[in-house]
């Protein structure tokens, strides 16, 4: 198994990638907390702020 396309991926990532993939993994466990959580006002809270996470690293990544 050749890695090396893993590793060249991996390698270009820097500083300014952090927040992005910081974003992205917190919008993930919120948007999985969404759907473990019952009441309903709880669920719209967090799938309000995953999404602002969502749009916040969509728009960090595409201006950097």
């Amino acid at each position: 198994m050749n890695l090396d396309h893993i590793k060249d991926f991996f390698s270009q990532f820097d500083n300014k990638d952090l927040p992005t993939g910081g974003a992205l993994l917190v919008a993930i466990v919120l948007l999985f907390l969404v759907f473990k959580t019952g009441k309903a006002i709880s669920r719209f809270l967090l799938f309000i702020i995953a999404v602002g996470l969502l749009a916040g690293a969509w728009w960090w990544h595409h201006h950097k």
